[in-house]
């Protein structure tokens, strides 16, 4: 009932683990993998990610954005490796046949699907079925990729279109409304995630509390109405922002954000001095008091 995109970083790994196993068995993550800081072998980042779910299933592609970066680890190599495209990226394929939990991603390189009937034949042999991640200003067209794939659409295809970052998501709306009614007239149920991410850049403007609308949701809801018979599914980027290359010095203000359908309340840290601000366990303490704190 939810699919959240999410990248292989400490912190997102952690959260993923600490959510109860109620909630991991309603979910289906996408993950866009990276080699585990100081980790020596890549089966490493396998690892964590199927601990931290259980091993349940879940989407596997590669974060570009760790391609080429420099370490002396092998787990580097190990990664440049399955992005070669050679005989339909048959080395990423290999990789995910070999974790059991992983459902395998169409390969996009320059915007196109490249050598798509050899990865056809790549999903195939896996067996686990597949998805088609349609990134917004990673793909050049949409329609080309969707009509490359339309005679291996089905039930065993999960299709993700993904309107990526930006304060104005809602402009986007139109971007996806398009792809779905191409996707609904090629199979009818197809389950299609609607993905996204307002999630702000910065929050000093909010004060000691703010409410941030989650536009991503008020995009989803909006095409649900437009397409009342797509099958369509929530997903966003669980609450956090693309990785950056940048090495951005910043403040870290302890922040407790408490959610609900709409909106993030977003409760942090009083500066007590310059530098100094509230421990984490006091936000904790006014978080618990606030009026959005859910009663049960």
């Amino acid at each position: 009932s939810y699919c959240p995109i999410l990248y292989s970083r400490v912190a997102e790994v952690k959260a993923l683990a600490n959510l109860p196993n109620a909630a991991k068995d309603l979910i289906f993550p996408l993950i866009n993998a990276r080699p585990w800081p100081n980790a020596k072998e890549l089966n490493r980042t396998w690892e964590k990610v199927g601990e931290a779910l259980g091993n349940r299933r879940l989407g596997l592609d590669l974060d570009p954005l760790k391609r080429n970066a420099s370490s002396v680890q092998p787990a580097s190599g190990q990664f440049n490796a399955l992005f070669s495209s050679q005989n339909g990226f048959a080395a990423y394929y290999g990789a995910v046949a070999n974790i059991p939990w992983a459902v395998p991603v169409f390969q996009i390189e320059n915007g196109q699907i490249s050598e798509v009937e050899v990865q056809k034949n790549h999903i195939l042999n896996i067996d686990r079925g597949s998805i088609l991640w349609l990134r917004f200003g990673l793909i050049s067209d949409p329609f080309s990729i969707v009509q490359s794939v339309a005679d291996f659409l089905s039930d065993n295809v999960l299709v993700v279109i993904d309107a990526g970052w930006s304060p104005d998501i809602l402009e986007r709306e139109l971007w996806i409304s398009e792809i779905i009614g191409m996707l609904s007239d090629i199979h009818p149920e197809i389950e299609i995630v609607v993905a996204s991410s307002s999630f702000p850049k910065g929050f000093a403007d909010l004060g000691t509390r703010g409410e941030v609308p989650i536009k991503e949701r008020a995009l989803y809801d909006a095409l649900v109405r437009r397409h009342n018979v797509a099958n369509l599914i929530y997903g966003d980027w669980g609450s956090t922002r693309k990785p950056t290359s940048e090495a951005i010095p910043v403040t870290n203000v302890p922040r407790i954000d408490i959610p609900d359908t709409s909106r993030w309340t977003c409760v942090r840290a009083q500066r007590i001095s310059v530098g100094n601000y509230q421990s984490y366990q006091e936000v904790a303490a006014r978080a618990l008091q606030d009026g959005d704190w859910p009663a049960d």
